[in-house]
């Protein structure tokens, strides 16, 4: 398949063209160890370094947590990218240019990011001239010094027709106006081609690897919407993105939350203010794609929302869709008429905010608080109720199931009610999705993946993980391995569905693309544990060492099962025989290889 050809061709080109060790060495001071190096795992919180990289294999493990892979996992997951994120990541660095069609960028993307970095200087330098002098002072009074203007690239859009415009054909020639009408820079009128931000301050919207995708303007004086933003363009799309998300992703992934927020100035005053885990939704309700983007990084999120009731009750949807993703939401209750922004302005927001944080509700719980004045009104009552169960009921059991006690007791039910009510509820909701022919995914129970893969990462054991790796590297070897010989002395299901994959046939390289383009970076983890563990055997006959050590537990698990059995009175004849054999070899009174007669 001439496509898949293609991206493992560049795969193969930029693996060549970087070292694991200097993209590992950007992020995690190592130290050379024998042929290896060392360092802290970047990946969790840990006092002696555990953290291998092996620049003759190109690979890292983490002893501590499991974690390992090559350059490509390393990146998705400290980075929180796709697959085709990572590849033009690497790509970029590495010098590489992707082919049309195969890689997430097309030819004239280029001149794309190149326009909006220019509009981005033309932006800042605007808000430094004279022509910004209105925009300065709006900004020190919403309490913003030069070094935050400075460090989140605020810039300001003069109040004139057609300056971006002329800017950018000054310095690109007229060519460039139409890159910038894709991006959304300027407008094709029935008067012709203007810019779109005029006379107001602009904040860049960069996505998850740092480009700039897109900018928010906000009004400072006369009439019109308070904030616009760029419209979908090629490069930008408004439900897939997250304001400062590029600057917040290091954070939220160590302090293992993230502060969800309407507004651009509520985003940037906690980033100032000492939260920058922070992040902002671009006027639009939460979605699917944006809780996606957060669960790259962490499992819990905290709501931060203004106050009004109204609001709230409209947010309550998106609130849904995060807890349905698999995320843990909390929401944070802010005093009445107040936004993150006014209360961080007070001289200890900061401080009284953390204290919010601390009292966030758990979601269903909130629901049940928002409701109190309708649960307390008969006629209200029943409404309130049928809402909040149906909200519970649309999320997996097993996290709608640790609230329940205390949901009955808002609700002024029983227990066993409200368990009937919900069983009736996803009933309903099941029947639904039957009928127009697809699972809603308000009922189905998303796949928590990262917490299950750091599970299994941390779970891998050392010589399944070396066999793995043996039939990963050695072609001869897996071709004339038997199955049904090795298969048996795994006990991992995913560690021997790799080996079934390799012994059937499967190269290597398909299915490192595979694993990647899914996103599963956990088999890449357990050959490289694989590739680490391996040192710790004799390289003359460390295949024999691995196979062996494997046939002796599982023949020490088979003793045990005899001993029992035997034990009970309940083995036959043949059993006993067996159980006579096994207690010979474990005691090395019988040849290794004799062993499995």
């Amino acid at each position: 398949m001439r496509g898949g050809q293609m991206v493992r061709g560049q795969i193969d080109e930029i693996k060549e063209k970087l070292d694991i060790l200097e993209v590992i060495g950007d992020y995690v001071p190592l130290k050379k160890v024998g042929k290896n190096y060392r360092g802290l795992c970047p990946f969790h919180s840990e006092k002696t370094p555990s953290f291998y990289v092996s620049p003759e294999r190109q690979t890292y493990h983490c002893f501590g947590c499991g974690r390992g892979g090559d350059v490509f996992s390393f990146i998705m997951e400290k980075e929180g990218l796709t697959f085709p994120e990572a590849l033009r990541f690497l790509a970029e660095r590495a010098g590489v240019k992707l082919e049309e069609g195969k890689g997430p960028r097309k030819n004239d993307d280029i001149g794309i990011f190149d326009v909006m970095e220019e509009a981005s200087k033309f932006f800042r330098d605007q808000l430094w001239s004279d022509a910004g002098i209105a925009a300065l002072k709006y900004l020190a009074r919403r309490g913003l010094k030069k070094e935050d203007i400075l460090a989140f690239e605020i810039g300001w859009a003069p109040d004139s027709w057609d300056s971006l415009k002329r800017y950018l054909e000054r310095k690109n020639g007229k060519k460039i106006v139409s890159i910038a009408l894709d991006a959304g820079l300027l407008i094709k009128g029935p008067k012709g081609i203007y810019d779109r931000f005029r006379g107001r301050v602009v904040f860049p919207i960069r996505d998850v690897r740092g480009k700039l995708i897109g900018f928010g303007g906000r009004i400072i004086s006369g009439e019109g919407v308070k904030y616009i933003n760029s419209p979908e363009s090629p490069i930008f799309m408004k439900r897939s993105s997250l304001f400062l998300l590029n600057r917040a992703k290091g954070h939220i992934r160590e302090k293992k939350r993230a502060i969800l927020v309407e507004g651009y100035m509520d985003a940037l005053k906690l980033h100032i203010k000492g939260f920058p885990e922070s992040v902002a939704t671009l006027g639009t309700a939460v979605t699917e794609e944006q809780a996606a983007l957060l669960k790259r990084f962490t499992e819990r999120v905290f709501l931060c929302y203004d106050a009004d009731v109204a609001g709230q009750e409209a947010n309550l949807r998106g609130m849904y869709v995060l807890q349905r993703m698999g995320l843990d939401v909390r929401i944070v209750s802010l005093p009445v008429g107040k936004d993150p922004d006014d209360l961080l302005s007070t001289e200890k927001g900061g401080e009284d905010f953390r204290k919010l944080l601390d009292l966030a509700l758990p979601l269903p719980l909130y629901h049940v608080k928002l409701k109190e004045p309708e649960l307390r009104d008969e006629s209200l009552r029943t409404r309130a109720r049928r809402e909040i169960l149906e909200g519970l009921a649309s999320l997996p059991s097993l996290e709608a199931n640790s609230y329940l006690p205390e949901v009955a007791r808002g609700l002024g039910m029983v227990l066993s009610e409200v368990i009937r009510s919900l069983e009736e509820f996803r009933k309903n909701i099941k029947n639904e999705s039957v009928k127009k022919g697809f699972l809603n995914t308000s009922y189905v129970n998303i796949n928590v993946k990262p917490s299950s893969d750091v599970d299994k990462k941390s779970n891998i054991h050392p010589l399944e993980a070396v066999l793995c790796y043996i039939l990963w590297t050695d072609e001869k070897r897996r071709s004339s391995e038997a199955p049904e010989r090795l298969l048996p002395l795994f006990k991992q299901e995913e560690a021997k569905a790799i080996a079934l994959a390799l012994l059937q046939g499967e190269e290597p390289e398909e299915l490192r693309e595979r694993w990647l383009e899914a996103g599963d970076t956990w088999p890449l983890a357990l050959l490289a544990a694989g590739a680490a563990h391996i040192e710790e055997y004799p390289q003359e006959r460390v295949y024999e060492v691995v196979v062996e050590a494997l046939e002796r537990r599982a023949k020490m698990k088979r003793f045990e099962v005899l001993k029992n059995k035997k034990a009970r009175g309940e083995a036959t004849i043949e059993e006993i025989i067996e159980f006579s054999k096994l207690a010979k070899f474990l005691k090395g009174g019988q040849g290794k290889h004799e062993s499995g007669k």
